[in-house]
């Protein structure tokens, strides 16, 4: 099955700029209410997942609790303490489950690496319901 099947595109998902500073990232993860968003850089290429635990970590730990100085900070500059992989548009779905299982959402990025959009944890488990209750209506 083709992966594009379940992708939701670049112009439905929240996403930062490495170049913005915290405070503007925050402020779209606020705004959106998500948990980790891709990063990516002034050509569009996918260049990492930050998340609100890296901010955490980052005001507690490098700034030492001084949230000002932190917000004059890039996105580029902090840690990722997790690695979301991304796949190609043109990858399989075997290759898309090999993330999934460990990630909320899988970033896309086509043949330029050029973020295209996510995969959602979410749309894999809807779709496998799907298909389970309609083999168990069949089957009735």
């Amino acid at each position: 099955m083709n992966i594009s099947f379940y992708l939701l595109p670049k112009s439905e998902v929240a996403y930062v700029h490495e170049e913005d500073n915290v405070g503007q990232a925050l402020r779209t993860i606020r705004k959106k209410g998500f948990q980790a968003v891709p990063v990516i850089d002034k050509d569009g290429k996918y260049r990492g997942t930050v998340t609100e635990g890296d901010f955490l970590w980052a005001l507690t730990c490098d700034y030492h609790n001084d949230l000002d100085t932190m917000k004059k900070t890039s996105v580029r500059s902090l840690r990722k303490r997790w690695d979301y992989h991304a796949v190609s548009i043109e990858a399989n779905i075997a290759e898309l489950n090999e993330y999934i299982v460990n990630q909320n959402y899988v970033p896309v990025v086509d043949s330029r690496d050029i973020f295209i959009g996510i995969i959602t944890r979410k749309a894999i488990i809807t779709e496998l319901l799907k298909e389970t209750e309609q083999l168990e209506n069949k089957g009735e």
